[in-house]
Formats: structure tokens, C-alpha cells, sequence
């Protein structure tokens, strides 16, 4: 019973892992910071697109 415990942590730990390594890999941190500074994500370009006044309030 001990041992499927420790197996069930590890799969959670590495889940986590996978998809917190697949989502830096597919620029989501990146896309969601531009969207939340009110920004519009260019999908070709892959750049956040932002009016001259939004780049003076960015952090």
C-alpha cells in the first residue's frame, strides 16, 4: 500500500512537470503576459503587438 502512494506522488510530480515544460515550450507564459497587459498576440509574427502608450505603462 506504502509503494502505490509513492508511485501515485511521482506520476503527479511528473505530470506536473511535462506540462509545466510544455507550456514554456508553446510561449503560453509569454502569450498570457501580453494579453494581460492588454496587448494582442501576433500569431505569425509570434510578438506581442502593443500602442505606443500601453509599452510606457509595461512592467
Amino acid at each position: 500500500m506504502r509503494g502505490k502512494k509513492y508511485l501515485l506522488i511521482l506520476l503527479i510530480a511528473l505530470s506536473t512537470l511535462l506540462a509545466y515544460v510544455y507550456l514554456r515550450k508553446s510561449n503560453f507564459f509569454e502569450i498570457d503576459a501580453c494579453l494581460d497587459c492588454g496587448g494582442r498576440w501576433n500569431y505569425e509574427t509570434e510578438e506581442c503587438e502593443t500602442t505606443s502608450i500601453e509599452k510606457g505603462i509595461r512592467r
